[in-house]
């Protein structure tokens, strides 16, 4: 599914079994990561995922959230992989942290 968001394309797609996927394309625009250094941080287990399903108002839509670091994108999400609305901002406690574990107080991950 293609959808066109903050002037950026971006692609979701879902299963027959209803699970979805994140392209590492979309992910790294959406982690506002260069490719190798996502496949870098996804080979050492360093981004995390996590879908829930809408209720009550919200429902048939679902919030796609990927974490990287102190880097957090969520989608809303359709039922048939259409993205709403997106939001990318830094988790500034999990930046903190990052930066103590990996002593630098310069650009964070």
């Amino acid at each position: 599914m293609l959808t066109l968001t903050n002037r950026r394309v971006l692609r979701v797609e879902r299963d027959a079994s209803g699970d979805f996927s994140v392209p590492a394309a979309t992910m790294s625009s959406a982690l506002r990561l260069p490719p190798t250094e996502l496949r870098n941080r996804l080979g050492r287990g360093e981004v995390k995922s996590q879908v829930e399903i809408g209720q009550g108002e919200h429902l048939g839509t679902f919030r796609l959230t990927l974490r990287c670091g102190g880097r957090l994108w969520n989608a809303t999400v359709s039922s048939d992989g259409t993205v709403i609305d997106e939001v990318f901002t830094f988790d500034r406690e999990r930046l903190a942290n990052w930066r103590r574990r990996h002593g630098t107080s310069g650009k964070g991950p």
